[in-house]
């Protein structure tokens, strides 16, 4: 039965042959089929599985000693100091800043998401909101339908990065939250700084609004 293996030649899956040497490809040729079939029977087919599933081995057909890198791996995970991320919908003022314009991009990325959020606190007054707004005289009655929507009557929002574009201007993500759960997450937004204020974009408000409106034209919006 040794030389039937042998004489068999085959390879096993991923390279290795039964007999140990190692080689390239899963390759058998019609003849060694054959001799399988009719020189080892079952028995030399039992012999080829068992050389296959037993790893390498040396020449004589003595398994190869083996080493384990089990102990090299620590069982342990090393504590970390990561801080936990703000909860999607949270008071917490912790945006990802990015970008570059402000002088100090850390206090601005600060200013504006606190204006964000203030600008969409239900709790905030209607005459503070306007000086929150871009252009917030001129959009009195989009303000006022935007209040009037049940969900925005109800809304909060949570600014989770600020990407600054320019000096005045940056890119605001943010979620629009409902009894502190994200209704709108990940919903972008602009911010443009106007004096020492930055406002919350007219293009934002007035896409929120059409989009309450089933995608129709909002009066007073571009």
């Amino acid at each position: 039965m040794a030389r039937g293996s042998r004489a068999l030649g085959a390879r096993c899956p991923g390279g290795s042959t039964a007999g140990g040497s190692a080689a390239g490809g899963w390759v058998a040729r019609g003849s060694r089929r054959r001799a399988v079939a009719s020189g080892l029977g079952v028995a030399g087919v039992l012999v080829l599985v068992a050389a296959c599933g037993s790893g390498s081995t040396s020449a004589s057909g003595t398994p190869a000693p083996t080493t384990s890198s089990a102990a090299a791996v620590p069982t342990t995970a090393p504590p970390t100091t990561a801080a936990a991320a703000p909860a999607a919908c949270s008071s917490v003022i912790a945006p990802t800043v990015t970008g570059s314009g402000p002088a100090d991009t850390a206090t601005a990325g600060t200013a504006v998401a606190t204006d964000y959020q203030k600008f969409f606190d239900p709790a905030t007054p209607a005459t503070t909101k306007l000086g929150l707004l871009q252009n917030g005289t001129s959009l009195v009655a989009v303000l006022q339908s935007f209040a009037s929507n049940k969900l925005a009557s109800a809304a909060t929002v949570t600014v989770t990065a600020v990407d600054f574009t320019g000096a005045t201007a940056a890119d605001v993500t943010y979620n629009l939250c409902e009894s502190g759960s994200p209704v709108m997450p990940g919903s972008a937004g602009k911010s443009v700084l106007v004096g020492s204020t930055w406002q919350v974009a007219d293009a934002t408000l007035c896409g929120l609004v059409k989009l309450n409106n089933g995608g129709a034209a909002v009066p007073g919006c571009a």
